[in-house]
């Protein structure tokens, strides 16, 4: 009985894995009907989905994402970001002189601190060493047709295709994360004609090879986003006693003082350039507070995590201290 039941599930795993992917090779067609009412030719569209199949681990992803727990501790994490003797800061610092000229080109048109470019790209993809290995195509229709949030990608893989219609990018380097960021800043597909920039006036907006383009983009995103230059993202606090009320009023520098908080080297803190500052918790064990600054809003739009904004803190201040 016990192997009949299993023989029973192995068949139905099988029979289902098949109409599912059947069901996928019909869902193309009425895709592309879908898709050139948006600009996008039906014969381009089945031609690049032609030899798409659907990727399950895409979908395990999708559904099994890794939510920070507070029992992570903090030092141990940062230690493993930083890498081996904080070689992902000594590495933006090398890339930061190495980029100088261009930094400075795009710094003054965009009016964005050329420290945090060298920062969120160090952040997001290593220096451009790490930007995944999905195919976004197949990412993006395999998450569309599962459907959890299929509103949402299939702007997405609207925007991919138009991507590759209009030259910007060659099929074979479209690669990415599993849910479709892409290129050395890792956009998603629909924020690169919103604030990609073809920084080198070759015609296409190349955030995958061209530094001119890279750097542009993250830039005109903070622009976008609101950002001032010369002012801080935050700084980084720590409190030995383990302070647990209420960071969402503005402090002054004294009044953090006076509930416990040091710099992180244990000295006061000075608020050199702030008179006050609302507090952002990191959610790690024994993590250090965030004091927000004036564009701690404005880089939470390229990712909502007070832990992206302390990673960007330690290498903004590192370049701004050279």
């Amino acid at each position: 009985m016990k192997k009949l039941i299993l023989t029973f599930l192995t068949l139905y795993s099988l029979c289902h894995s098949i109409t599912f992917a059947a069901t996928f090779e019909q869902w193309k067609k009425s895709y592309a009907k879908e898709a050139s009412k948006r600009g996008i030719p039906s014969s381009f569209t089945l031609k690049v989905l032609k030899d798409v199949k659907l990727d399950q681990t895409v979908i395990d992803k999708d559904r099994n994402q890794v939510i920070l727990s507070e029992t992570k501790d903090y030092n141990e994490f940062m230690k493993r970001w930083l890498r081996d003797d904080n070689e992902r800061i000594k590495r933006a610092k090398l890339e930061y002189e190495r980029n100088l000229p261009l930094l400075e080109k795009v710094e003054k048109r965009f009016g964005v601190d050329k420290e945090v470019i060298i920062s969120l790209w160090g952040v997001e993809t290593y220096f451009g060493e790490i930007m995944g290995d999905y195919d976004v195509i197949t990412s993006l229709a395999t998450l569309v047709y599962d459907g959890r949030r299929r509103r949402f990608y299939t702007t997405q893989l609207n925007a991919a295709l138009r991507l590759l219609y209009k030259g910007h990018v060659k099929r074979e380097s479209f690669k990415g994360s599993w849910a479709g960021a892409t290129g050395q800043c890792q956009f998603m597909p629909s924020n690169i004609p919103a604030y990609g920039y073809d920084f080198n006036k070759d015609g296409k907006i190349d955030i995958w090879n061209s530094k001119e383009d890279i750097f542009a983009s993250i830039a005109n995103f903070l622009k976008k986003a609101g950002w001032k230059k010369g002012l801080s993202i935050g700084q980084l606090v720590v409190n030995e006693q383990g302070y647990d009320g209420k960071l969402s009023r503005y402090r002054s520098p004294k009044e953090y003082q006076s509930l416990g908080f040091k710099e992180l080297d244990g000295s006061k803190i000075t608020g050199e350039n702030w008179r006050a500052r609302k507090g952002s918790k990191i959610p790690l064990k024994n993590s250090p507070y965030i004091l927000m600054g004036s564009n701690y809003k404005p880089l939470l739009n390229w990712n909502n995590s007070s832990l992206f904004a302390a990673f960007n803190i330690l290498i903004t201040d590192e370049l701004q201290q050279n």
